[in-house]
């Protein structure tokens, strides 16, 4: 059965190039490599990931996004605090919103975040901290917060941007 730190290992080995090692891999994640590679071993089983090629199956993750995450991992909104903006309020979704956030701005809990809004439970504990470090992942990451939080709109928009993220990068 997949975890939520699985998509998060997916969404980072989609741009990434098959030479990775998993305590590489752990270290930009914020995971140890046995949680990498139990990750790993559990989307191959979910047919999300090919093994052999070392590659994302895009289609079938994307599919997978659009249609199951935000009720296998549904988002918990918490009270208002710091953090780092995510879902509607994070680049790219933002761009495409005239809404003003305001203390709306959904973020996900972080220490060195700028935002205040209600928090998202992120995908997995060190998501923020992974995100920070890498502009792609926290683009996709934010877009997967957009479908688990979002209206049916939001939702649309979402699984729009991300498929043309993960078909072109």
């Amino acid at each position: 059965m997949l975890k939520p730190q699985d998509i998060v290992v997916l969404l980072k080995l989609v741009h990434h190039p098959s030479d990775w090692t998993y305590s590489a891999l752990a270290k930009s994640l914020g995971m140890s490599a046995s949680e990498v590679h139990a990750a790993v071993e559990r989307a191959s089983s979910a047919m999300l990931f090919d093994k052999h090629r070392r590659v994302v199956l895009k289609g079938n993750l994307l599919e997978f996004l659009e249609h199951g995450v935000k009720y296998a991992y549904p988002a918990q909104l918490g009270p208002i605090s710091r953090g780092m903006a995510t879902s509607l309020a994070a680049s790219p979704l933002q761009a495409t919103t005239s809404v003003l956030f305001g203390d709306d701005t959904p973020v996900w809990p972080a220490a060195h975040g700028r935002e205040r809004g209600p928090e998202v439970t992120p995908l997995y504990k060190s998501v923020p901290e992974a995100a920070s470090r890498d502009p792609q992942l926290y683009k996709l990451l934010a877009l997967v917060d957009a479908i688990r939080v979002g209206r049916a709109r939001e939702r649309g928009q979402a699984t729009k941007l991300l498929r043309e993220a993960l078909v072109h990068p």
